[in-house]
């Protein structure tokens, strides 16, 4: 295993946001040794990497041939396995109720702790109960945001405040834990959907200048490399080995992360 630095970033941020490029890739390639210690010159490179890292030009500089592996690490012993081969699920970016919770739970603990010691400092005791309304929003917000249609900032918030406001009631608590509870929810639900759709993988994020963009396919240049099908974190694309192209059959699921535009060695994308 190389280790590349990525700046504190997950993989596909790092990628994405310039901190791991062809240049570091190739960086830590030359100057870790590894080519002393394998017979080889294939690097395996986790799958959404391939938004900033340029597989050809991995080889063309350094003559290590790259290959997109998995998107998880846990999979990468079955891809091993199976001599280098990816599932359909093992292609696609997951977003199930584990990742959910492990994202709520990353929002939820620096909010709680500011939270906290607001209220540790101005009203003990409306710590925990400050405290469990952040860890319920958190995990509202990213196990039903996305389902909720329409303007969702506002259905979400004003479902908070309708839950919120009557349990202070019923718990007997006045003005002041009426208005604490207000303000909470409004905060909370500015901060946990500020930019919701920026932490998950299932929507382009909403604070990116090409937002808008849509990737069309033009069939004349597609050679059928398949590398777009490859990396595409969300399965848009199918083959068409009939005709050896390829269709982008759901650009509905598209997340606009670029990686098949930079890997489509003939500018089909």
């Amino acid at each position: 295993m190389v280790v590349a630095p990525t700046s504190g970033n997950n993989v596909w941020c790092a990628a994405a946001g310039g901190h791991l490029t062809t240049h570091q890739v190739i960086t830590a390639l030359k100057t870790s040794g590894v080519a002393e210690r394998v017979r080889h010159r294939r690097a395996i490179l986790p799958q959404l990497a391939a938004t900033d890292v340029v597989g050809r030009d991995v080889m063309r500089r350094c003559r290590w041939r790259v290959r997109f592996g998995p998107v998880h690490a846990e999979d990468l012993p079955q891809y091993l396995a199976d001599d280098r081969r990816k599932t359909d699920r093992m292609r696609r970016a997951r977003f199930g109720v584990r990742e959910r919770l492990e994202m709520a739970a990353s929002w939820a603990v620096p909010s709680g702790l500011v939270l906290g010691v607001l209220a540790l400092a101005l009203k003990p005791s409306w710590m925990l109960p400050l405290l469990g309304l952040c860890a319920s929003l958190a995990v509202s917000v990213f196990l039903f945001y996305d389902r909720i249609p329409g303007p969702r900032r506002l259905l979400f918030g004003g479902s908070a405040l309708a839950v919120a406001l009557p349990v202070v009631l019923i718990a007997g608590g006045g003005g002041g834990a009426l208005l604490a509870a207000a303000g909470a929810c409004v905060l909370l639900t500015g901060v946990l959907t500020f930019d919701y759709t920026g932490s998950t993988p299932i929507e382009g994020s909403s604070h990116f200048e090409e937002r808008r963009w849509r990737i069309t396919l033009d069939l004349d240049r597609c050679r059928g490399v398949y590398s777009c099908w490859e990396v595409c974190p969300e399965a848009c694309f199918e083959k068409r080995e009939d005709v050896r192209k390829i269709d982008l059959a759901h650009d509905d699921r598209c997340v606009l992360c670029g990686a098949c535009i930079v890997q489509c060695p003939k500018d089909a994308l």
